[in-house]
């Protein structure tokens, strides 16, 4: 049976939604029975979703006062995620809310007492954590195969100009909304969130489950002119011992898509989405694109590319008979965030540091610098 849809959100990522709901294939699986969107002219295909469920509402109140929907699909900008997930229960429907799960994390515990009063479910979209690669992997990882985690590290550098800093409706870098709502926008809260998600994730001890951080400290710096911080070095200790280091930047001149080496009593996971720059450590231990792992049972398990298929999050949200990242999984990722940002200084880096290239804003020196933050662990 198809599967009616509210879409909330339908410029900017929300195209991706917007896509896969109108993908002729999908005909049979998918009910778009509203949009809503204060500014829908930004999305490309507004001709197409007026001819599928008529004009957008302006609000999530609006829809709900003619309609129902069985899910609710969120893109709308972080500070607004937890009102329109609650509301979305409170009107009878299934969530599936874009990552991160919210800005503030004293909005998870009345996220969670919501959900299981209404009956209802919510996930949140972090691909990767829906993507059939991590799932096996994190079955893997649970069964006990490679022991516990001992260390995991993950590096992406993705240059970020000054067009993505001014995106959206001015919420972009912003730790908090004019209202004073927490938002708290960042290369490790965005852009970046899935891959520092991800160690806490596929270490989780159940499936829609995270592991618990119990130390944190962090080096956070700006070049943009932005409220929040551009580039991030975060060491966590995770709750039975295991270190996790995450190192990000928006502001480097060149461009290193995510690459992790995780660690276990028993074997190592390791991942890089292109073939391993000559300046990292070991980089024959990465096979390019694929998530491998191996075992001290010798046997080398290739669990495939977690960024296969983005869109089967809805498909999971829709159809699935298990929530595979919900808000309790999410919300550790939440909390270290929050953390973050109430116990890290934001250093500005010195003008004289500082290039340009075009729209770019980048540090020079500095993405090797954090490369061998990388290697060195």
């Amino acid at each position: 049976m198809k599967k009616t849809i509210v879409l909330v959100g339908i410029g900017g990522y929300g195209s991706l939604y917007v896509n896969e709901i109108l993908r002729p294939e999908n005909k049979d699986k998918f009910d778009l029975v509203g949009a809503v969107d204060p500014f829908p002219a930004s999305c490309r295909r507004l001709d197409d979703i007026i001819s599928a469920c008529g004009q957008p509402y302006r609000t999530l109140s609006e829809f709900y006062a003619e309609h129902t929907a069985e899910l609710c699909v969120i893109a709308t900008p972080i500070q607004f995620h937890t009102e329109n997930i609650l509301e979305a229960l409170a009107h009878g429907s299934d969530v599936l809310c874009e990552k991160p799960l919210c800005g503030d994390a004293r909005d998870i515990d009345k996220l969670l007492d919501a959900e299981a009063k209404s009956g209802h479910r919510v996930s949140i979209g972090y691909q990767w954590s829906h993507s059939e690669a991590i799932q096996k992997m994190k079955c893997d990882i649970m069964s006990g195969i490679y022991g516990e985690p001992v260390s995991l590290r993950t590096l992406i550098l993705w240059p970020r100009d000054r067009k993505y800093f001014g995106r959206g409706t001015g919420w972009a870098g912003r730790i908090r909304a004019a209202d004073g709502s927490l938002i708290y926008d960042s290369v490790a809260n965005n852009a970046a969130a899935h891959y520092l998600h991800n160690m806490l994730y596929v270490t989780g001890r159940a499936v829609d489950e995270s592991r618990r951080v119990v130390d944190v400290d962090a080096d956070l710096t700006r070049v943009n002119d932005i409220e929040n911080f551009d580039s991030a070095v975060i060491r966590c200790t995770l709750e039975g011992g295991a270190k996790a280091l995450f190192v990000a930047s928006h502001t480097v001149d060149v461009t290193v898509n995510p690459i992790f080496d995780y660690k276990f009593t028993r074997g190592r996971i390791t991942f890089s989405q292109n073939d391993a720059p000559e300046s990292l450590a070991e980089r024959d231990i990465y096979t390019a694109g694929h998530i491998v792992g191996v075992a001290d049972d010798g046997v080398r398990r290739d669990y495939g590319d977690p960024f296969i298929f983005p869109e089967r999050k809805l498909h999971v949200a829709a159809f699935g008979d298990k929530v595979l990242c919900g808000i309790r999984a999410a919300s550790e990722h939440t909390r270290l965030i929050n953390k973050i940002g109430e116990s890290f200084p934001i250093r500005d880096i010195d003008k004289s540091e500082i290039r340009e290239r075009g729209e770019l804003l980048y540090v020079d020196g500095l993405a090797e610098k954090l490369i061998s933050i990388y290697n060195e662990g």
